[in-house]
């Protein structure tokens, strides 16, 4: 008798740590779940296609997949193509079907992975590239194989994210109980940021920044000095740095996607958008061979209509429209359409409102981001002394 009790209290000590785990992450797996974030990029942009939703994942961060699939599901006439920098073209002012592929072209070979998905589904009638400086520097890299897989499978790591959100603040105990209790009141958006931060991907492929711009001093660039220390940092990772050596083979193939778009009779522009006035001085100052200089130099000898707005002041931008000192807002970027507008060469004087696009900036002028009913007001975010 004695024996057995003992073996009945040692299998209890090795079963109830064990029972114990598996109940919390049967709890972490149900609250991903019903959060959306068991939802993969590829089938987010699909339920997007039918539903005015918008999507942002707490635990992946899959652009590529994500905009290739919304992209070749709208086939608009127009695409914006670029980095994460293209993401603040908003929707507005379009009177044809126009699509934000910001985010997925993040170097040449991601660039050219994105227009031969695309190619081989349809034809659209422009694209609109933003260029960033680095992906013309000998060091830049092309982004992991992971970073751009459409698979996102749930490890130990992604289980144990619910806890830690509830640790650092991410997730409220409010927000944890609605997703466990009353997950019908929520929105249908999919993700942990798109629910309860406002931030995410909608479905024109705009990205909102929600809830991360309005509180005063707490964006994550406060007076641009996280990427002044990032662009300035001497490592030879440090691709953006503008002492780095420029990139003839990239330059090839940005030639060579040029003239791929032009044989398809795609309608091609180039834009080079605008820094945050501090990080243009700073760029500005540094001695040659300038990597910067140099490609503002060579941009317009390519076959293609090119707009040079690298220095922020030749669109009338500030830093309190910008994000951080590389990502204008929404303000600069409808800045940047309307100049490109405004020119014959770019066609797009019948793609656009400009009248609703001269509006918009004048009532939001001095802010990243347009003013939006139900929304909490913009704050001086970065602590520039902006009056929002």
């Amino acid at each position: 008798m004695k024996k057995s009790s003992r073996y009945c209290r040692y299998t209890l000590i090795f079963t109830a740590p064990l029972l114990i785990a598996g109940a919390v992450l049967g709890l972490s797996c149900l609250i991903l779940s019903r959060a959306g974030e068991t939802i993969d990029p590829i089938t987010a942009a699909q339920m997007q296609q039918s539903a005015d939703i918008r999507y942002s994942s707490g635990l992946f961060y899959r652009p590529r997949p994500y905009k290739i699939e919304r992209a070749k599901l709208a086939k608009a006439d127009v695409i914006l193509l670029g980095s994460s920098r293209a993401m603040q073209f908003v929707k507005e002012p379009w009177k044809v079907p126009a699509i934000n592929a910001g985010g997925t072209m993040r170097d040449m070979e991601s660039g050219e992975i994105f227009v031969n998905a695309v190619l081989d589904t349809y034809r659209p009638k422009q694209i609109i590239i933003t260029l960033d400086w680095w992906w013309l520097s000998t060091t830049r890299r092309p982004d992991n194989p992971a970073d751009a897989s459409p698979l996102t499978p749930l490890t130990l790591h992604e289980l144990t994210q619910p806890a830690v959100w509830l640790w650092d603040g991410t997730l409220s105990p409010s927000e944890f109980g609605k997703l466990l209790f009353a997950r019908d009141a929520l929105s249908h958006d999919i993700g942990v940021p798109a629910l309860f931060k406002d931030a995410g991907w909608d479905p024109f492929g705009h990205y909102d920044y929600g809830s991360a711009l309005t509180s005063p001093s707490a964006g994550s660039d406060v007076d641009f000095k996280a990427t002044l220390d990032d662009i300035a940092r001497t490592s030879k990772r440090n691709d953006k740095a503008p002492w780095h050596p420029f990139s003839e083979p990239n330059w090839q193939r940005l030639e060579a996607l040029v003239k791929q778009l032009q044989e398809h009779d795609v309608e091609t522009i180039l834009v080079l958008p605008p820094v945050a006035p501090q990080i243009y001085d700073w760029l500005t100052s540094q001695p040659e061979p300038n990597l910067v200089n140099e490609i503002r130099r060579r941009l317009a000898t390519l076959p293609v209509l090119t707009f040079d707005f690298h220095d922020p002041h030749s669109i009338g931008t500030d830093g309190c429209e910008f994000v951080d000192g590389i990502h204008g807002g929404e303000v600069t970027y409808l800045r940047a359409l309307n100049s490109i507008a405004a020119d014959p060469s770019s066609h797009l004087e019948e793609a656009v409102d400009r009248a609703m696009i001269e509006r918009l900036i004048a009532e939001n002028a001095g802010r990243a981001t347009l003013k939006r009913d139900g929304r909490v007001p913009e704050a001086d975010f970065n602590g520039l002394g902006c009056q929002k």
